[in-house]
């Protein structure tokens, strides 16, 4: 018995040298990918590649800009590779090697891949997008916007459809994600034609203060109303807020109100930003970004800035900010003219 032991660890032990000599993997949960590129004219000396639920970072040679990562992925999925302020759409599976190359100069026109099909497809789709831009489908009827999408899109399904056999995982991705995005048009479409026009009776809104007290748009029925919707983890928002606490004190003694509406979660947080910048208007809290208003005024995006007139009625749904030039005038036409 001890003999055959030791003949089948013999036999087993060559069996596993063959397999290495000639390359091929024998733990198959371990599915190391491998990145490696140059960047020309690099900005920094990093690179990220965000993947679902995971971020790898590595850094380059400033100088030459050559990188090289490595790192376990057991899945196909879509990543994005950052570099600077920009980034492109990869698609990475188990086991792949690519190389890319790219000049910052020309970011999504230059990169180029080696070792990814999907990923030289998913650099040609973007560039496909900017040379064939959409008619404003918002302005478009319902009914015409299947056919819109179709003439955009033909040519880089039929490219797409080289994948079925090629890159099946990558294939079902791809066409999962197209048939989300076709859909998230529409229902944008939807809601955007829901919105109440100009002079018409806006969606009312009701959510609590700093002290718990209810507030509704309809309470100011009678003022102009300013409404931020934003958030203090949102820059773009965040850089809005001396803009408005100027305006906020020329205005002051007219009739006007200016409602912050913020959807932070971190209740702690908002007031401590608020007090923090001396924001002394009426704000209120949703407690996240999921609620009626925001299906309701079909918002995607913040800040997002809205007026109503002195008789409660939509004024401008998409109004300027207050960094903007366009903002004074329009409120002292609301309430000087």
């Amino acid at each position: 018995m001890k003999n055959l032991k030791e003949i089948v660890f013999a036999v087993l032990s060559i069996v596993m040298v063959v397999l290495i000599i000639k390359g091929e993997r024998i733990d198959r949960t371990i599915s190391t990918v491998k990145i490696t590129g140059v960047v020309e004219n690099p900005i920094g000396d990093t690179v990220k590649f965000y993947g679902p639920d995971s971020t790898y970072i590595t850094s380059l040679d400033t100088i030459t800009g050559i990188f090289s990562i490595e790192f376990d992925w057991d899945s196909a999925a879509f990543f994005s590779f950052f570099h600077g302020v920009e980034s492109t759409k990869m698609f990475v599976k188990p086991y792949d090697e690519i190389q890319l190359t790219i000049n910052t100069e020309e970011f999504d026109e230059t990169i180029q891949y080696t070792g990814s099909r999907e990923s030289s497809f998913l650099a040609w789709e973007y560039i496909y997008n900017e040379e064939n831009e959409f008619p404003d489908i918002f302005k478009l009827p319902f009914d015409a916007l299947d056919s819109v999408f179709e003439a955009k899109y033909r040519p880089v399904l039929s490219r797409a459809e080289t994948f079925k056999k090629l890159s099946p995982k990558f294939y079902e991705a791809y066409i999962t994600q197209y048939n989300a995005t076709i859909e998230s048009y529409k229902n944008r479409h939807n809601a955007l034609s829901a919105l109440p026009k100009v002079g018409e009776d806006p969606f009312d809104f009701t959510f609590s203060d700093r002290d718990g007290n209810d507030v509704s748009l309809s309470d100011f029925i009678g003022s102009v109303v300013y409404v931020d919707v934003w958030a203090t983890w949102c820059g773009p928002c965040v850089y809005e807020v001396p803009f408005l606490v100027e305006i906020e004190e020329e205005y002051k003694g007219n009739n006007i109100v200016f409602l912050g509406v913020s959807v932070d979660t971190d209740a702690e947080a908002w007031m401590n930003f608020i007090d923090n910048n001396a924001m002394h208007s009426i704000h209120v809290n949703t407690g996240g970004w999921e609620t009626q208003m925001m299906d309701d005024y079909a918002i995607n995006g913040i800040p997002r800035f809205m007026i109503f007139d002195s008789n409660g009625k939509v004024f401008n749904l998409n109004a300027p900010r207050p960094s903007s030039d366009e903002i004074r005038p329009i409120l002292d036409s609301l309430l000087f003219e």
